[in-house]
Formats: structure tokens, sequence, C-alpha cells
């Protein structure tokens, strides 16, 4: 049995007072309120549990028992390091090393971050339901987010690609910028030759925009900060490919051996979260892994 998933609110003035359209008011999905009141969720309002028509009054507190939810089978709980940038009882963030994939792939049993984070929640809550919210490539480092149940899944799921979900990456480039700062602004879609590839489409491909900042200057390489304005497979690699400007150790768009670094130099550094619970905003951040900061020294000379 796993433990019971609690969410607390306190009714305020301009809240719906019907339980229902407090709930939908509140985001939860169809599905989220069909299980809430079929299997095994319950809604006490000051202590009383009461159904969806109950009508509540400003400042009556709302206790919400999410019907329990059960864990994939399909990943597997798998002790490791985890480094916990951020958490509370609605979404964990972790700071993910380079070299291991975020979800293990199809017949694959080696460990990934979903199987590490698994196993951390078992143990420390009693439950390892994955919920995730951002993942990365298996050799990009960084901030990655899971959610702890459903409902925080589906509002995040909300704001991921809005101004209330910021994400920042630092990239280590071949060459400069023209301009040093600015966006791209370039469709990306399934590369032609390769599925598990993208590239610039200007007939088939989805919009995607990335921000970026030169942050620092090498002789023949740049570190840059880039913000995604959209959220495509590969969208950095294949932007700063597209403008002349590859990332360092990116083999897959480079077809390049790189011997300063064994792995693409991309991070995700930064996230600006407002909370979609408490409405705080919170700022995360992951300082810069050791193998490109080793890099930004050798680039320097």
């Amino acid at each position: 049995m796993t433990e019971p998933r609690f969410l607390k609110f306190i009714i305020q003035a301009n809240d719906k007072k019907i339980i229902r359209k407090f709930l939908t008011q509140k985001k939860f999905s169809s599905s989220q309120l069909h299980n809430l009141k079929n299997k095994g969720g319950m809604i006490f309002v000051n202590h009383k549990q009461r159904h969806f028509n109950f009508e509540m009054k400003t400042g009556d507190q709302i206790l919400i028992v999410m019907s329990e939810e059960i864990p994939s089978d399909l990943i597997k709980p798998m002790p490791g390091k985890l480094d916990v940038i951020f958490e509370d009882e609605y979404m964990l963030v972790i700071n993910k090393p380079p070299g291991i994939a975020s979800l293990p792939a199809k017949a694959r049993t080696s460990k990934t971050m979903a199987n590490v984070v698994k196993a951390y929640l078992q143990e420390k809550h009693g439950n390892g339901t994955i919920h995730l919210v951002t993942r990365l490539d298996r050799d990009t480092s960084g901030l990655m987010v899971f959610a702890k149940n459903s409902y925080a899944h589906s509002l995040l799921d909300q704001i991921l690609h809005s101004d209330h979900f910021e994400k920042y990456y630092l990239a280590i480039l071949y060459g400069q910028l023209s301009p040093l700062s600015g966006k791209v602004d370039l469709p990306i879609g399934i590369d032609k030759e390769a599925f598990y590839l993208r590239d610039i489409d200007f007939e088939k491909g989805k919009q995607s925009q990335t921000l970026y900042w030169t942050e620092k200057v090498f002789p023949n390489a740049s570190l840059v900060r880039l913000k995604l304005l959209t959220g495509r497979t590969h969208q950095i690699r294949v932007h700063m490919k597209a403008v002349g400007h590859p990332i360092i150790g990116d083999y897959m768009y480079t077809r390049k051996d790189e011997p300063m670094i064994d792995r693409q130099a991309l991070h995700c550094a930064e996230l600006n979260i407002l909370h979609p619970v408490t409405k705080k905003l919170l700022k995360l951040s992951a300082p810069l892994p050791a193998d490109m900061t080793e890099l930004c020294q050798k680039l320097r000379g």
C-alpha cells in the first residue's frame, strides 16, 4: 500500500464554493475528478467528509486525499546517487549528471534517472510513482523536474512552455555567434535520413525559438546562455548547428571527434518556476559541471 497524497486549500472569497466547481477551478482534470470520486479518494471540509455537491464558505479548509497511484512495473527502482536541488510535497528537482538517460528505452534495463528517482521516492515516501515533467538527453547535464502526483504533473505540464516555467541552458560552442545575443527562429522537423535526428525543415517542421546571450568569448569558442521558448527534441543542438556554431563535443550533429570533452557541452543551469500550487517563484540553479568548467579553462589557452 502506498502512502496517501494530500492537497490542502483555504477557500478564498473569489473561489468557487461548490466542491466540484472549486476542483475544476483548481484545474483538476476530468480523469482526476473521476478517480477522486470512484477510486478511493476523499474530501474533507473543516475535518468533515463531504461530497462534490457540498457548498463551502470563505475561510473553510478543504483537505483532498488523492486516490492511490500504483507505480508502473515498467520502471524498476534502482539505487543510485541523487543530487536533489529542490523538493516539497508536490515536486522534486534534481541535478542530472551526464552519461545517464532520463527514461529507460524499450528493451533496455540500464539505470536511468527515472529508475534512481523511483528508488529514492520509494525509500523516502513509500511511493515510487514516476511523473517526469522535463527530460534531458543522455549526455546533457543539469536540472530535471519530477512531479510527485498526477495533479501536480498536470499543473506543471500546463505551464511548461509559458513564462511561468523558464529554462536556461549553458552551452559551449565552436566559434562566436553574430550578433552576440539574439533569437534563433527556425522550424525543426525529423531528419529525412535518420528518424532519431532532427533538422531544420521549412515545409513540415514545427515552429522553434531559442533566445541566446554570449557569456564568455574564447579564441575559437564561446560560452552561451540560452532560453527555450519552445520545447522541441534536440532544439538547442539543432539551432546552434543551423547557425554555424554547433555545440562542442556534439558528435551526433557534427560527426567530429572532440578530444577536449567526451559529450556535448550542454547543461540545464537554471529553472524559474512559478509553483503551480503554492504560487511561490522558485529560482533554481545547478553549477556548471566539472567537465565543462575544465573545457572552458582549456579554451582560454
